[in-house]
């Protein structure tokens, strides 16, 4: 079950709005030519820091609901980020969390304004399907059966094919075995294709 930040709550705001993007770098610095480089991984851990103004009285609802659901992942509907571009928009609903402790001050009497550090779900809405590539099943209908076809095999005979179930982010292809056992070396167009 999904949970989602109560819209009777307050957003956090846009200014001041900070975020900051694991690229997974390794760079190894060379004696003589350019510093070697690679990524880590393909995920970019993102961190935000969040900042909510409100008054008191809001303030121990807000609080009480934080302790209880922020610091698992929730969704809040309005964050700035790149998944919100890739959606066209300015912001969108993110999958976030809680990760560090509320820092509280009074910038006037009565209100209350709270930080506190929080990092975005790997894996967030990519704003619909991405385009199959590669060898990929596709899904029918009774009314409209898939034209693709995967045999399962049994222990005695396995299928020639593996699956990989994939995710939102990265869906699901069919991938000969030999990529993932290394039965046969793959060639150079070959590890493009499975790098795409």
């Amino acid at each position: 079950m999904t949970v989602i930040y109560p819209d009777e709550f307050r957003c956090a705001q846009i200014m001041p709005y900070r975020i900051s993007v694991d690229m997974g770098l390794l760079r190894t610095p060379m004696e003589s030519g350019a510093a070697r480089q690679r990524r880590l991984y393909r995920t970019m851990p993102t961190q935000l820091q969040l900042e909510f103004v409100m008054t008191i009285p809001e303030l121990g609802d807000w609080q009480e609901w934080v302790n209880v659901n922020a610091y698992d992942f929730f969704t809040m509907k309005k964050i700035e980020s790149m998944y919100a571009g890739k959606l066209g928009e300015i912001s969108s609903p993110h999958s976030l969390r809680f990760i560090g402790d509320l820092e509280m001050d009074n910038p006037v009497y009565g209100w209350v304004r709270v930080k506190v550090p929080a990092e975005l779900n790997p894996v967030q809405p990519t704003g619909g399907p991405t385009t199959p590539t590669n060898n990929w099943i596709v899904a029918g209908t009774p009314d409209e059966p898939s034209p693709d076809w995967m045999i399962g095999g049994t222990p005695a005979a396995p299928s020639p094919d593996w699956a990989i179930a994939g995710s939102p982010a990265y869906p699901a292809a069919i991938v000969p075995p030999y990529v993932l056992t290394g039965d046969e070396r793959l060639t150079e167009a070959d590890q493009i294709r499975f790098i795409e």
